[in-house]
């Protein structure tokens, strides 16, 4: 049955209808002529022995001998049917001939009637019924008018009412036979026009789910694709460009712009466009208003992505007369948290070439560029105050150091400091790319990379040393002068009167200065006149 589905010649379901029923007869026909050899059997038997007549008793083996060769033998259809109807017409024309027409042969000619019907044709079963019809009146002009008599001594005498009776049930029964299977027919050449309308429409609709899952796959795949390559840009000013070049190679829109909200939260400017037309708005520092009713600002305000399709129901919003060709226009915020920071602009010259679903989908891609976009404002702001840090911490070393230099001669030298005698050798002392001094060394022979490698091992493990050393001796002068001060404030408090505590600060203090003269005055004319 899937063959005839699928094979273009039979597309029509009228003749598709044909070849199901053709071949339920043809599978049906071994199986009917079967059944009529057993049963025919069991009933030809007891017919013969019954029988006194030769000649219908030949006719009856001539026709089940003719049966069986039709089935044994595979001959076509038709040859089997025609056998077959054959066989029927004889056994009810032997009926007829023996018992008349009250006997049992109208049993037989009706079956005529179905069978060719039902194996045939209804134009077949219609011809099956005029050669009863006339078999019918010719054996009654024979009866009647006393040319042949019933072969059965004992069969009742038949009328003329009988006849017409007998003609009258098999055009009745036989036209309602007839007229019944081909509406039958009718109505399953209609069940299976309707199926076979479903089945396209089914067909149809399959592969529109199967277009539409792969375009759908093809979209995800170029976002991901657009995704994972913008993940990599640390840059800001540099993700923009490339993140357009991308959505430029993978889709090949006609126009495509980022917009991302200036300081003030009043304006929406452009960043980054593609083509001349992008060229010439950049260096218009081109922007729109947010509170305007610009796609881009629709988009901004609702955090919800905006369609604009060609045609006269929806026709597209152009802000700039450098894009003409655009017929289909999608925005798409750019949303990082609760945070937006602008929109995704984007043209075709296709008409109605966006739907919801693909808003859905460029969405994914917009919000991925936005995370990627944080990202890179971050690492950017984190290098900046990393740069700061690491400024900010040269300037202590440099002015740790230089105090410290000045403070105490850290210079050491072994042998003699005559370089014009061998081969020289200088390596900064550096802290974090700050140099804090230099060690030199003289040899005679050339010094090798080895060498060198080795002494700049050492040289920044003697920088880190020196480090540490100047923050423990720093760190111990510290706790020195806060213990050295507890100790004073504990004196002071210690004193009873307030010229006690006048005496022991200048005492304190003097000691522990080794000043020469200290002195403590209370005086609030001194204060008013510095005031």
């Amino acid at each position: 049955m899937d063959n005839f589905f699928s094979d273009e010649r039979t597309s029509d379901p009228e003749e598709i209808t044909r070849l199901l029923y053709k071949n339920w007869r043809e599978q049906f026909a071994l199986p009917l002529l079967l059944g009529v050899l057993v049963f025919g059997t069991i009933v030809l038997i007891p017919a013969i022995n019954a029988s006194s007549n030769l000649i219908i008793d030949a006719a009856f083996i001539i026709v089940y001998i003719i049966t069986g060769l039709v089935t044994a033998i595979r001959f076509s259809y038709t040859i089997r049917m025609t056998v077959f109807l054959t066989g029927i017409y004889v056994l009810g024309l032997g009926e007829l001939i023996t018992h008349g027409v009250l006997g049992d042969s109208l049993i037989f000619f009706f079956g005529l009637i179905v069978f060719a019907t039902l194996l045939i044709s209804p134009r077949t079963g219609i011809w099956a019924a005029l050669i009863n019809i006339f078999t019918f009146a010719f054996f009654a002009f024979l009866f009647l008018n006393g040319e042949i008599t019933p072969l059965n001594p004992y069969a009742s005498p038949a009328t003329l009412a009988d006849w017409f009776s007998a003609i009258g049930v098999i055009v009745m029964f036989g036209a309602a036979v007839i007229l019944g299977f081909q509406r039958l027919e009718k109505e399953f050449l209609g069940a299976q026009k309707q199926i076979d309308l479903t089945l396209n429409a089914l067909k149809s609709e399959r592969n529109n789910l199967e277009s539409n899952v792969e375009e759908r796959t093809q979209q995800l795949r170029k976002i991901n694709e657009i995704g994972r390559f913008v993940a990599g840009i640390l840059d800001p000013d540099e993700l923009l460009p490339v993140a357009l070049q991308r959505i430029e190679a993978e889709f090949g829109f006609y126009y495509s712009a980022f917009f991302l909200i200036n300081i003030s939260g009043q304006w929406a400017e452009l960043k980054a466009a593609t083509g001349e037309a992008g060229r010439v708005l950049r260096e218009n520092k081109h922007q729109l208003d947010l509170n305007g009713n610009s796609a881009v600002a629709r988009a901004i305000r609702t955090r919800v992505g905006q369609i604009s399709l060609g045609g006269k129901a929806d026709q597209v919003q152009i802000e700039t007369p450098l894009l003409p060709y655009t017929r289909s226009q999608i925005v798409l915020p750019l949303i990082t948290g609760d945070v937006i920071r602008g929109a995704l602009e984007i043209h075709t010259t296709q008409e109605n070439a966006f739907t919801p679903a693909d808003l859905s989908t460029f969405q994914n891609m917009a919000n991925e560029i936005a995370v990627a976009l944080e990202n890179a404002r971050l690492f950017k702001e984190a290098q900046q105050s990393l740069s700061e840090m690491r400024a900010t911490q040269r300037q202590y070393l440099q002015g740790a150091w230089q105090t410290l230099t000045e403070e105490k001669d850290l210079e050491y030298a072994l042998g003699d400091n005559d370089s014009s005698v061998g081969n020289e050798m200088e390596i900064p002392l550096a802290l974090r790319d700050q140099v804090i001094g230099q060690l030199q060394l003289v040899g005679a022979a050339e010094w090798n990379p080895e060498q060198r490698s080795l002494v700049e091992a050492i040289v920044t493990q003697a920088a880190l040393a020196l480090e540490n050393a100047r923050l423990v001796e720093e760190s111990q002068s510290l706790a020195a002068r806060e213990k050295l001060a507890n100790e004073i404030i504990a004196k002071v408090w210690a004193s009873g009167s307030m010229e006690g505590i006048l005496q022991t600060a200048v005492r304190e203090l003097g000691r522990s200065l080794e000043a020469a003269e200290v002195e403590i005055e209370i005086s609030m004319d001194k204060s008013e006149n510095e005031q």
